[in-house]
């Protein structure tokens, strides 16, 4: 009997503590104001779309700095939400810390950021922006030049998203295609020519449909029918018709 008294006193303790400490720590966390800013952007050393001082000059002249703020008043969801407009970021993650990154006492606004990552770049009539594998629209930049396929001629943002986002990305999934290919043009038609990394001829590849299938049969033609050189005879590999691939010599 006594085991079990002491058994509920020990756990009405328990529970007392820890109302006590979620007590003190939200009194805590309502008192303390934010003193630091940490942001932390991944693929940084891939892809230099945005970086830290981008998003902290966002957040101090978007949200009229956080600094000196108390941490309650900060809308973390707000600040995510803004970021995730901007059309380098793909995700981003805000929260606040008691802890701070400055050696002063008060807390922190913690951003972590993942860029958006393209698979081609549309640079056509004026137009230069890049494309994600989700179809979303990221404008050329200065800053930074991403190695992507390069996509000229009758593009329009329909086409790209509908037509060239799963061709592309098939391309990018695949890691022989994707060294190969360099470059690519459409006509005024849709039909796609390509050109490769290595040598000069042109790929004839025509409309995009069974895409799957026409570079399967490049990868052949590459891998069995070029096996030892040969291909830098060629003028042009076409691809049009289906499981038929016809060369011609320059």
């Amino acid at each position: 009997m006594f085991k079990k008294f002491l058994h509920i006193i020990l756990w009405g303790a328990t529970i007392m503590l820890i109302v006590f400490s979620l007590g003190f720590s939200a009194r805590k966390y309502k008192q303390t104001r934010c003193v630091g800013l940490v942001v932390d952007v991944s693929d940084s050393a891939q892809y230099r779309f945005i970086d830290n001082d981008d998003v902290e000059k966002w957040i101090q002249k978007k949200y009229n700095g956080v600094f000196g703020k108390r941490l309650d008043s900060i809308n973390t969801r707000t600040i995510e939400d803004g970021l995730e407009k901007l059309q380098a970021i793909g995700k981003a993650q805000v929260y606040t810390t008691l802890s701070s990154n400055t050696g002063e006492k008060g807390g922190s606004l913690v951003v972590h950021i993942e860029q958006r990552r393209p698979i081609f770049r549309v640079f056509t009539s004026g137009l230069d922006y890049y494309m994600d594998k989700e179809g979303n629209v990221m404008n050329w930049t200065p800053k930074y030049t991403a190695r992507v396929i390069l996509v000229g001629g009758s593009v329009s943002r329909k086409f790209a998203r509908e037509t060239l986002v799963p061709l592309v990305s098939y391309i990018d999934s695949d890691d022989f295609l994707k060294a190969q290919i360099d470059q690519i043009y459409v006509d005024d038609d849709s039909d796609l020519t390509m050109i490769p990394r290595i040598g000069d001829q042109e790929i004839e590849f025509g409309k995009a449909d069974d895409y799957r299938i026409k570079f399967r049969n490049l990868k052949a033609l590459y891998t069995e029918g070029f096996r030892h050189g040969g291909w830098s005879k060629y003028k042009t590999i076409n691809l049009k018709y289906r499981n038929q691939i016809v060369c011609t010599e320059k």
